[in-house]
């Protein structure tokens, strides 16, 4: 065999061990001051395989008052920078980046009542601050100035955050409406579009495979958000329920998504199409994510 067959060979051999890599499902699970990552085709039953944990309270790379208190109520969780890192916001009152390798915190923020977290280009920060009376309202942040709020914009009842890459806007749910802003500055945003959504205690928003809808969730139910042409559907096969805390879908069309057991939390994350479900007992599970789309 040549060298040029034995490169050939690593070559082939390399590309379908990161095809394998990229194929694994798992999804991110939320809840007390935990973040979970769990693998789903290793899990057995209801039982999930956890293959990483971080706990705020453990974290000493965090000062104390977050330790103890601003990260007792994780409710949300995202994968970033091709999952080498996690976006986490608490509504006792914090927001961070967290290292997947290490679980070195990077980053850290109070932030009133925190319910998503979203990162934008250069080097900006978003966090959604719902009902509390600092809060109700969208606030931006340099990583590297953690300590600096750069804008804020009054959004009553403020919860999800999406950046949309595709046409470079930021898009916030609040109780009642949906937003769109731009970037203008470094240190601003300007709301550009607003629609009211159907119902009432906007909740969830997370995009849609495609890249031109977004998934809304409220008080009744859940739908899809054209973004193109700014309407609202419901769609046939999204899982639809009263108070659905999270909500997302692989390209293949598997559904994740946490519907509150007691209270606002749940000690389950489910899956639909193909349907599936996993337990966990000891934990108040908030929201669940696929960990990579």
């Amino acid at each position: 065999m040549t060298c040029k067959h034995i490169f050939g060979l690593c070559g082939m051999l390399l590309a379908a061990a990161t095809a394998f890599c990229q194929s694994e499902k798992k999804f991110l699970v939320c809840g007390d001051s935990r973040v979970l990552l769990v693998d789903y085709d290793r899990s057995e039953d209801s039982i999930p395989a956890v293959t990483w944990m971080w706990d705020a309270r453990e974290a000493e790379d965090l000062p104390e008052e977050y330790r103890s208190r601003l990260f007792n109520t994780m409710d949300d969780c995202k994968a970033i920078n091709n999952g080498k890192q996690i976006l986490v916001s608490s509504s006792s009152g914090a927001i961070a980046i967290v290292n997947l390798d290490g679980k070195k915190v990077v980053f850290h923020a109070a932030v009133p009542n925190a319910h998503s977290i979203e990162l934008l280009p250069g080097n900006l920060l978003a966090a959604a601050a719902s009902t509390h009376k600092a809060g109700n309202k969208i606030m931006l942040f340099d990583i590297a100035q953690p300590g600096k709020v750069l804008y804020t914009d009054s959004l009553y009842s403020a919860h999800g955050l999406v950046w949309d890459a595709k046409r470079q806007s930021l898009f916030a749910l609040g109780y009642s409406v949906l937003r769109e802003y731009k970037i203008v500055s470094p240190e601003a945003l300007q709301l550009k579009n607003e629609w009211t959504i159907p119902g009432i205690g906007g909740h969830e928003l997370q995009p849609a495979p495609g890249g031109d809808h977004l998934f809304v969730t409220e008080h009744h139910g859940s739908w899809t958000f054209d973004i193109g042409t700014g309407k609202f559907s419901k769609r046939k096969g999204l899982p639809d329920a009263e108070n659905i805390k999270s909500l997302g879908q692989l390209k293949s069309g598997q559904y994740i998504f946490t519907v509150p057991e007691e209270s606002w939390w749940t000690f389950h994350v489910k899956f639909s199409a193909p349907a599936r479900s996993f337990a966990f007992p000891d934990l108040h599970v908030y929201k669940a994510r696929w960990f990579m789309n």
